[in-house]
């Protein structure tokens, strides 16, 4: 059990570390997008705070993102910076309205192979992101990366990455003075943003703020999946979308960018040390400090530091455990898995998590086409007292969905030879609308060729599914028993002697 000072040394670890990392990113950011580095810091540190106190995943780190900001420059070239400020007020109005209405936990039903395809993705991405910078000055990458390491080997209770960010300080300005560093940061208090906002655009405004609106939740709904993993707890994803909407609206208000969680930034709070919202909020207001109170020394921190921690991070991040599971499981675990990834490292979050569950789907409705079986044959004497020849049972087995109605008819239609005809649905958990008329169908064709058909063993959903479908009015409510010797019964009563 870890003592309080543990705990919250904990905190303000993780917050500081993801502070040094969002610092960079905050500005980076803010640059490509169109809006400037002060948007980016202002997202960070402003909608950052307010995603973090209202928000359902205590460790996730918000802010500007790389996915966020490839959409941004087109709106801010073609609506200018204030469309993009009043597009991600309305993104996150949207984002509550879809808190309240209890919608936050559609990523739950994610397939796990398509967030560990968005998890790997995203840590590529990142990689590549510091790639650049740790390539300018690449032995102070090395020694940061190094100490970090080392901390992470031998010194378990260091602060490893603040330790290996101020080892890459010390060593740049005693030795390698590389003038890759953070550098001038004119920081300035925000100021509402209500006048530049072009409310006269609302309208061709909709659609840029529906976009935002739909890549930051699911982008923030499965960074906090991948934390939940990471620390064996349960967020809450409708609070979470509420938080992340006023973290929205309070960005856009103040002059930042739209923001959303960030798996890399939170992954590294969790490695440092997180545990609750208070490491998220400490990190925007260690990010407030850096730049006002301590922005001589953190002008001074070289790039190839903070590329380095940010590598370490995204390998950390990455879903190793699913990655050792592909040997092991089926061949379409591993390709959702790997295209999700690709897709989402070339093309973007929404379209490499969407392939990656169509694909799921495309797996799923394949593993659905061979079901059900239909079996069975004629009864014995152990319900009639002696042989009934003519009363065959068919047991169909398995799910009845439109998917394995072609396959169900052929095998009815090879199996159906007694003039006397139980089909046994108890090992049938459940259909659709489709299965439903091709049960219709297929029994008034039976019945079409002279067989007398019985049905048992329906499930009380699939029952009212039959209902709807007008099977019950066409069969006879006599001919629907609850199981199968309630059916043979009454077939043997009804056949002739």
């Amino acid at each position: 059990m870890k003592s309080l000072w543990q705990r919250v040394r904990g905190e303000v670890v993780g917050g500081a570390t993801a502070a040094v990392v969002a610092l960079p990113l905050g500005i980076a950011f803010g640059i490509a997008s169109g809006a400037g580095a002060l948007a980016g810091l202002y997202a960070s540190i402003f909608g950052g705070f307010i995603a973090a106190l209202f928000g359902g995943c205590g460790v996730q780190i918000t802010g500007p993102t790389g996915a966020m900001t490839a959409v941004l420059v087109g709106i801010v070239r073609e609506h200018g910076v204030g469309g993009m400020f009043l597009a991600g007020a309305m993104a996150g109005l949207l984002q509550i309205i879809l808190g309240l209405l209890r919608l936050g936990k559609f990523v739950k039903y994610l397939p796990q192979p398509v967030i560990a395809g968005f998890t790997n993705g995203v840590a590529v991405l990142f990689f590549m992101t510091a790639i650049d910078d740790a390539l300018q000055t690449p032995v102070i990458t090395i020694i940061t990366a190094t100490v970090i390491l080392i901390s992470l080997r031998y010194f378990k209770g260091v602060p490893e990455s603040l330790f290996g960010l101020i080892a890459g300080l010390i060593f740049n300005e005693l030795l390698f003075h590389s003038p890759h560093v953070v550098g001038d940061l004119s920081f300035q208090m925000p100021q509402l943003t209500l006048a530049q906002l072009p409310w006269a655009n609302l309208g061709q405004l909709v659609m840029p703020a529906v976009t935002i609106c739909l890549l930051g939740s699911v982008s923030s709904l499965l960074s906090a999946e991948v934390t939940d993993q990471m620390l064996g707890c349960q967020h809450n994803s409708n609070r979470e979308l509420i938080g992340q909407g006023l973290g929205n609206i309070v960005s856009a208000l103040v002059g930042g960018v739209p923001v959303a969680g960030a798996v890399a930034r939170s992954g590294v709070n969790v490695h440092s040390g997180g545990r609750t919202r208070l490491s998220s909020m400490l990190h925007a207001i260690f990010l407030l400090l850096m730049v006002v109170v301590f922005g001589p020394v953190a002008r001074r921190i070289p790039l190839a530091s903070l590329a380095a921690i940010l590598m370490i991070a995204s390998i950390r991040t990455a879903d190793w455990k699913s990655m050792r599971l592909v040997p092991r499981v089926r061949w379409s675990y591993g390709l959702i898995m790997f295209i999700t990834t690709l897709l989402t490292v070339t093309h973007g979050l929404i379209l490499g998590v969407g392939a990656g569950v169509l694909l799921t789907a495309c797996v799923v409705l394949v593993d659905l086409s061979v079901l059900p079986r239909v079996r069975g044959g004629a009864i014995e004497a152990a319900v009639a007292g002696s042989p009934r020849p003519e009363i065959q049972v068919l047991t169909i087995d398995g799910p009845l969905f439109f998917t394995g109605v072609e396959s169900w008819r052929t095998q009815l239609n090879e199996l159906a030879q007694g003039p006397i005809l139980v089909l046994d649905f108890s090992l049938v958990p459940v259909m659709d609308e489709t299965g439903a008329l091709a049960i219709k169908e297929s029994v008034r064709q039976l019945k079409s060729r002279g067989k007398s058909v019985y049905i048992a063993g329906l499930n009380r959903r699939a029952l009212r599914m039959l209902i709807r479908s007008g099977l019950v009015e066409a069969i006879g409510r006599s001919r629907i028993r609850k199981d199968r010797g309630d059916a043979l019964r009454k077939a043997i009563e009804e056949a002739p002697n």
